[in-house]
């Protein structure tokens, strides 16, 4: 089978994977009704995929575990928004479009074939459709939203920000300001920082210090930075 595309896993609940495998709704037990037959929609879309083809595909989808096929379910089927937001009755047949991975390429088929092709059940395909329908496709308790929350304390936050105005004025900036390009070192900053105040990671340490760069403070590294050059330029001549 095609390499199976996970990359909308974000789009999808996580919490089924942690749901008891008696919750009948997310069961995804063979249907008694998946066979490879040619009728399955007036366009007969099961005449696209030969017999080799589909007998390979239903094996490799066997091999998934549950949430791992409900995750890749998910990711194949697309909706129609403004379908879904001109009337308040919802049909999966109509408002939702199925699609099988055929070779690397996606084919739009209908929910039958949809359903046939990858060895599942009409109920699991509507549950996942109005999954869709309710915005009910990201964990509602929080999870996964540490990316837009700081990772660090405020006591911590006031430490990075004293340490670094302190080098800011101090002759330290010399040695903080990378050379030839007038801006803060931030490895440089980290590694002071971690000396005097203990550890912290790096990408939280610069996550931070990015909100402290104002023009004004760049400009004052561009100017440490121009001041070194001078002296160094002195000295050079000095030692002729």
């Amino acid at each position: 089978m095609d390499d199976l595309d996970f990359k909308n896993l974000d789009d999808y609940d996580s919490d089924d994977q942690e749901e008891d495998d008696t919750d009948a709704e997310y069961d995804n037990p063979p249907s008694p009704k998946t066979k490879f037959g040619d009728v399955c929609c007036t366009n007969k879309c099961l005449l696209m995929f030969d017999d080799e083809f589909k007998t390979r595909f239903k094996t490799d989808m066997s091999l998934l575990k549950k949430f791992e096929k409900n995750i890749y379910l998910f990711a194949m089927i697309s909706i129609n928004r403004n379908k879904i937001n001109a009337t308040k009755i919802i049909k999966s047949s109509k408002y939702f479009q199925y699609a099988v991975k055929h070779y690397g390429v996606n084919q739009s088929v209908c929910k039958s074939a949809f359903v046939i092709l990858h060895d599942t059940t009409p109920a699991l395909v509507r549950t996942l459709c109005m999954k869709m329908t309710v915005g009910h496709n990201t964990p509602v308790d929080g999870r996964g939203k540490h990316n837009n929350r700081w990772t660090i304390t405020d006591e911590t936050k006031v430490a990075i920000k004293e340490h670094f105005f302190n080098i800011l004025k101090s002759p330290n900036i010399f040695k903080c300001a990378k050379k030839n390009l007038g801006q803060p070192n931030i490895s440089q900053l980290w590694i002071s920082f971690k000396q005097e105040h203990g550890h912290i990671s790096r990408s939280t340490y610069t996550k931070y210090i990015q909100s402290l760069l104002t023009p004004e403070v760049v400009s004052n590294f561009m100017c440490a930075n121009q001041a070194k050059q001078i002296l160094q330029y002195i000295n050079k001549n000095k030692s002729r």
